[in-house]
């Protein structure tokens, strides 16, 4: 499919502001470059191949200082990863069948579920760098599950899984909320090359709108982890969840008009 050069345009502001707000709250900032390319007319078996690769840009703008300060734990990241990687795979083949009004309302559920898990995250206390509740074989069993879950949404709806990956990693494992959304940036780049690789296998991917995003990710993602560290997260939770609610109830009506259930 080709989009127009206006779509190509719009995509790198897009895209600076998904990476701008996703690098804030830990996610990979598809849930809102989806439905924005959506309402600007672009299918969502091309939005969300095109947000996997944009969504690369959210995770290594700013990564490094990150890393430097500690602040993500790799090592939890690339063991929860190794179960993201396999829904991710499965996403992708998922894809390839379900029909564009089920991935409308599928990622409008998604917006709406993610609301209130975004406020209540900001919400959590920080424990600080250091210590996490990952002892238990139980906690991380439980983990590793919903990071499964976590890459078949990725792949299947475009999105980063951060949605479902923060909230996992401070419930779950008690990590803290800086903490977790540092690693939860790592973790949805992972995710996220899991599914670029699939698509690009598949030729599913229109590399033209992918890239416009991901100039515009990187550059918002690289300027907002320069604020992460000093900034309390519960505004810009509350901006985020607002916006998924909006978002998640225009995704469900397009999905519903799309099914004819709607006029």
């Amino acid at each position: 499919m080709q989009v127009g050069g206006w779509v190509l345009a719009a995509a790198v502001p897009v895209g600076f502001a998904a990476g701008f707000l996703g690098s804030l709250i830990g996610i990979g900032g598809g849930a809102g470059m989806v439905p924005l390319l959506v309402l600007l007319g672009v299918p969502v078996k091309v939005a969300a191949p095109a947000s996997l690769l944009a969504i690369l840009g959210t995770s290594l703008g700013g990564l490094r200082g990150l890393l430097r300060r500690g602040m993500v734990r790799w090592r939890l990241a690339l063991l929860l990863e190794t179960a993201s990687g396999l829904g991710a795979a499965l996403g992708v083949y998922i894809h390839s069948m379900a029909p564009e009004a089920v991935l409308r309302l599928l990622l409008g559920g998604l917006l709406l579920a993610s609301a209130p898990a975004v406020v209540s995250r900001a919400e959590a206390p920080d424990r600080g760098p250091g210590g996490w509740r990952g002892s238990g074989a139980g906690r991380l069993a439980l983990a590793w599950l919903a990071s499964l879950a976590a890459g078949v949404v990725s792949a299947l709806l475009g999105v980063g899984g951060g949605v479902l990956k923060v909230p996992v990693l401070v419930l779950v494992l008690g990590l803290g909320v800086k903490e977790a959304v540092a690693t939860s940036k790592l973790m949805v780049g992972i995710t996220a090359l899991v599914g670029v690789v699939g698509y690009l296998a598949s030729g599913s991917l229109y590399a033209p709108l992918g890239l416009a995003l991901l100039a515009g990710t990187y550059t918002g993602a690289a300027v907002s982890s320069r604020l992460l560290v000093a900034m309390r997260p519960r505004r810009v939770a509350v901006i985020a969840a607002s916006y998924y609610i909006a978002a998640g109830l225009a995704m469900l009506r397009s999905g519903l008009r799309a099914m004819g259930y709607l006029r």
